[in-house]
């Protein structure tokens, strides 16, 4: 897979819009960035109640065999293969881009109150969840950055900082989603996080709670 990606060839004729798009502004296409890293349990997250034998007739081949294959939680993989997945189950599903979204809070709820994280997600206050926001990125996520700007009458921003084309408008909109979801594992009754603007290289959030 070493080109960006176009066209009906990267998947076969499958008809995966998302995953088409991601990978043709992919620079490299799923080869793009290997030491930029997601946890193996987000993939398997992403994974998780989808009907696999579907997807796997319709990814191309290295997505086939890490969705047949899932890392373990602990282990580390290219961050873009985990978007690249998270695009091919939205697209498999029909989802819409705010179905997606409501998706991935769900998920990451749930993967948050897991024994293995529980502790780590519910014992902080929303405001001491946004301080160490960037330090809680690094548990799941090495290459890129989310450096908190401080806190303002209107909320509080952050800056998430990754390379070129690693992540598209939606998978910003959807970290935004999992940004909410920690904040209600602290507590949080009504967060609101926003996209308030992205470029290639980085966007910058807005959260309320």
């Amino acid at each position: 897979m070493g080109g960006a990606g176009g066209g009906m060839g990267v998947t076969g004729g499958a008809g995966l819009a998302r995953l088409e798009r991601y990978l043709a502004g992919l620079p490299g296409g799923l080869g793009a960035y290997p030491s930029i890293q997601a946890k193996g349990s987000l993939v398997r997250s992403v994974l998780e109640g989808q009907p696999i034998p579907a997807l796997l007739e319709r990814l191309p081949p290295l997505l086939r065999r890490v969705a047949a294959d899932p890392p373990v939680g602990s282990e580390w993989v290219p961050e873009a293969h985990f978007c690249a997945l998270l695009l091919a189950v939205a697209d498999l599903r029909g989802m819409s881009d705010a179905e997606v979204c409501a998706w991935a809070c769900e998920r990451n709820r749930a993967l948050f109150e897991s024994p293995a994280y529980r502790i780590l997600m519910s014992v902080m206050s929303p405001g001491a969840m946004v301080r160490f926001a960037g330090r809680r990125w690094e548990n799941w996520h090495r290459g890129t950055t989310l450096e908190v700007e401080g806190i303002a009458d209107d909320g509080v921003r952050a800056t998430l900082r990754f390379p070129a084309g690693l992540f598209d408008g939606l998978l910003l909109r959807v970290f935004g989603q999992v940004f909410a979801a920690a904040l209600m594992m602290s507590n949080a009754a009504f967060p609101l996080v926003v996209v308030e603007a992205e470029g290639p290289e980085s966007a910058r959030y807005l959260a309320r709670w």
